[in-house]
């Protein structure tokens, strides 16, 4: 195993008004290696994006804050150091790429400026060969007029255009560390091709570690080497990506599976997952997909599963999986959980 850029164990993060406590990410473990790209999927709301900032420290006003566990970085325990050793790493050592680059850009700012503060605060390069490494940035993700967009503000641009501007941004120090939710989203098939490329030489070269954000299960599969799945603040499964698509060992993992289409199956209607994620003041005491879970037993509502052992490196938050809960050898095999 190469050494961990990133591990976080245990966190939890809750969002505080007058008269509730929000419990957004609750237990959340999560390892990635030097070079490892590791997919983070799951519904909306499910505390993917929560996670991500957790870990750059950019809940700043939101009313969140993290109330346990630890994030270390390359060592470092990125919940105790200060505001401006954290200013160090953001943007340099680690980097974001935003799912909302309108609310991310400065609007007064033009685009070539925004990106060039990074790359002189932290490379500590002239103004010339600032500019230069921006205009190499911007036209390796794919834009066209590279010194004419340089000179242009936010709002002149497409939401794609925004969403590479962004990513240039986040690749231009060429990070420890890529946290990227969403980022192909808002960019059609052939920019998104070249964005996943662009990645994936950044990872070569530097070996850098990701962490990628996304509902698309098609990139993951393209993209990623291991998979965590996240259902209501808690990681339901972690494997690897290979190990994942063959043999999902949760049922919640089977259903974000069953709803893609499959070519050439015959199938007329895509699978769905019945009923809505819980909210999380009234998250039930057992299983939190219990509700949703044709599988479900007495012990599930009860009792919540801790991570359990489904293979090699494969884990899952089942009862059901590993013939608990009074479920004897061969009946996960007939239910279809195997």
């Amino acid at each position: 195993m190469k050494k961990p850029v990133l591990e976080i164990t245990g966190l939890q993060t809750h969002f505080f008004s007058d008269d509730e406590v929000v419990r957004a990410v609750d237990g959340v473990d999560i390892r990635i290696e030097e070079g490892q790209t590791l997919g983070l999927v799951g519904e909306s709301g499910c505390g993917k994006s929560v996670t991500s900032l957790s870990v750059m420290g950019l809940l700043g006003d939101t009313g969140g804050k993290v109330v346990a566990g630890s994030v270390f970085f390359k060592g470092k325990d990125l919940l105790r150091l200060s505001d401006k050793e954290m200013r160090r790493l953001r943007g340099h050592e680690m980097s974001m790429i935003f799912q909302e680059p309108m609310t991310s850009l400065n609007p007064t700012l033009r685009i070539g400026e925004q990106i060039a503060e990074g790359i002189r605060l932290h490379l500590a390069l002239d103004k010339k060969k600032a500019r230069s490494r921006v205009l190499e940035t911007l036209k390796a993700v794919g834009i066209p007029r590279a010194e004419g967009i340089m000179r242009e503000y936010p709002y002149q641009l497409s939401g794609g255009m925004r969403q590479r501007v962004m990513i240039a941004m986040a690749m231009s120090c060429e990070p420890d560390l890529l946290i990227a939710d969403e980022p192909t989203t808002a960019l059609d098939v052939t920019i998104q091709a070249q964005i996943l490329d662009l990645m994936r030489k950044l990872k070569e070269k530097k070996e850098t570690a990701i962490m990628f954000i996304t509902h698309d299960l098609g990139v993951v599969a393209d993209m990623c080497d291991r998979v965590v799945v996240m259902y209501a603040g808690q990681v339901m499964e972690e494997a690897d990506a290979r190990e994942l698509f063959a043999n999902p060992g949760h049922p919640y993992t089977r259903g974000l599976l069953g709803s893609l289409p499959k070519l050439l199956s015959g199938q007329k209607r895509l699978g769905v997952i019945p009923g809505n994620v819980p909210v999380f003041k009234q998250v039930p005491s057992g299983c939190r997909f219990a509700g949703r879970c044709s599988y479900q037993t007495e012990k599930c509502l009860r009792e919540v599963p801790p991570l359990l052992k489904a293979g090699d490196r494969h884990l899952a938050r089942c009862w059901q999986t590993f013939g608990l809960a009074g479920v004897e050898a061969g009946t996960a095999d007939k239910a279809g959980l195997q």
